[in-house]
């Protein structure tokens, strides 16, 4: 079970990896390409600023997913650094990352109706008619249920550590 975890958080990291790439990079033509429009053709584009502020949003929520896979957000490892009990260190990583679980659980269960409604209003961006807000939205709990997923596969590492190391 664990395995089939491991192996499908990879396989979402590298799609996710693979986007966090595209979208920087568009992110860098359309705020290049509004530099050159503005500043030598004296012809400001009206969607470039605004496309890569959504495009620099998706960066942020996904490039969050591949952090928790990693294990590269920042925490307050203060407290726990101070306690030299490995095994009180590692309830306190597991109660955090059962709190980080509720808390995306949260943003699972309020976002996607939320998205959905703000889909059905058919709120367009002010600077690109075709393009629906919800859209935007619909990031955040996109995002939330990849990160399940990495915070999953944290959590089970640390209790199966936590067995190994009560067995010995």
């Amino acid at each position: 079970m664990f395995n089939l975890l491991k192996s499908i958080n990879t396989k979402i990291t590298k799609v996710v990896n693979l986007s966090l790439v595209v979208m920087l990079s568009l992110m860098t033509v359309f705020i290049f390409a509004q530099v050159i429009y503005r500043y030598i053709l004296q012809l400001p584009l009206s969607w470039s600023e605004e496309l890569s502020r959504y495009l620099f949003t998706g960066i942020t929520l996904f490039g969050a997913v591949v952090l928790y896979r990693s294990n590269g957000h920042i925490n307050m490892s203060l407290l726990k650094d101070m306690i030299k009990n490995k095994r009180v260190q590692a309830a306190i990583d597991t109660l955090a990352q059962i709190f980080t679980l509720i808390f995306l659980v949260f943003i699972i269960y309020y976002g996607f109706p939320m998205t959905f409604r703000i889909l059905n209003f058919n709120v367009v961006s002010p600077s690109m008619p075709w393009f629906k807000i919800g859209y935007v939205y619909f990031m955040l709990p996109a995002a939330a249920v990849l990160s399940v997923f990495a915070v999953l596969e944290t959590l089970i590492s640390i209790i199966l550590s936590f067995g190994k190391k009560g067995a010995k």
